[in-house]
């Protein structure tokens, strides 16, 4: 089967698997859960660069057909015509340049957004709630840090969640493409507020996006099960759980991040300005 590729970055906890459960409600779409393509396919193309074999006998157009077709392969089993590959970090100027080098020229990539503090409060609710598990930040800590201030972990769980490799800053990084003029119209970015609010509405606005024939959706009865690993690989359970019925229940940031947390974290929404 041909597949029509788009893609999904934006930020973590910002609503992104509750919109990959709605969309594929549709019966034309299939949108993956944390893919490693892109990062498939950037090291696999720096295996090229670096294989000896490859590099006494170079053959470009052979290494572009591998890479190009490493996508359709991944999702050999998929019968859906239209796939949204979701992963984080689709937005940096040289994700971008492989879309359009390898999957398709016509780049859209939905990107879910949220306040900074409200999306580490979510984090920290959860690990605080599964404190008998051994949460992916902590483990990062302990690799990290060899001395760990216990009055001051939660702080430290919310600079590792920003900072860590692959963390908000560089969602932040990869986001913050959709300001220059060359990349703005590859990008659509959905708030998460307005996503719980207005759900219909904010569909509407994905669906003019791509270019497609708007499908009409159930948002009362969202059926769907999560295939990733939360309490195994993140060690967070209910990471990616997603309620039958649509309504927010954020946690307060200020009964759950300190003083500094928040003011250090906040006003880093860039694309409200």
């Amino acid at each position: 089967m041909n597949h029509t590729y788009f893609f999904m970055g934006g930020l973590s906890r910002s609503g992104s698997t509750l919109l990959s459960a709605i969309l594929q409600q549709n019966p034309n779409i299939y949108v993956s859960e944390n893919s490693p393509i892109c990062d498939l396919t950037y090291k696999l193309n720096l295996l090229f660069d670096h294989n000896p074999q490859y590099n006494s006998s170079p053959d470009e157009k052979r290494r572009i057909n591998v890479l190009r077709n490493l996508i359709d392969n991944y999702y050999f089993d998929v019968k859906k015509p239209i796939i949204i590959d979701k992963f984080r970090s689709w937005g940096t100027p040289y994700n971008i340049s492989m879309i359009q080098s390898l999957y398709t020229e016509n780049v859209k990539i939905i990107c879910p957004t949220r306040n900074i503090i409200e999306i580490l409060a979510s984090f920290l609710k959860l690990i605080k709630e599964n404190k008998n598990h051994h949460s992916f930040v902590d483990k990062e800590i302990e690799k990290n840090y060899s001395k760990i201030n216990i009055e001051n972990l939660d702080d430290l769980r919310c600079e590792v969640l920003v900072e860590m490799d692959g963390g908000i800053r560089h969602q932040l990084y990869a986001l913050q493409q959709c300001m220059d003029k060359s990349y703005k119209d590859f990008f659509h970015l959905v708030e998460y507020d307005n996503l719980i609010e207005n759900t219909k509405g904010e569909l509407g606005k994905i669906y003019d996006f791509l270019g497609l024939e708007y499908y009409a959706h159930d948002y009362e009865k969202i059926n769907y099960k999560s295939k990733s690993k939360d309490t195994d690989y993140f060690g967070v359970p209910n990471l990616h759980k997603v309620r039958s019925k649509i309504f927010k229940t954020s946690p307060d940031p200020q009964n759950i991040l300190s003083e500094k947390i928040i003011k250090k974290y906040s006003g880093l929404e860039f694309w409200r300005i």
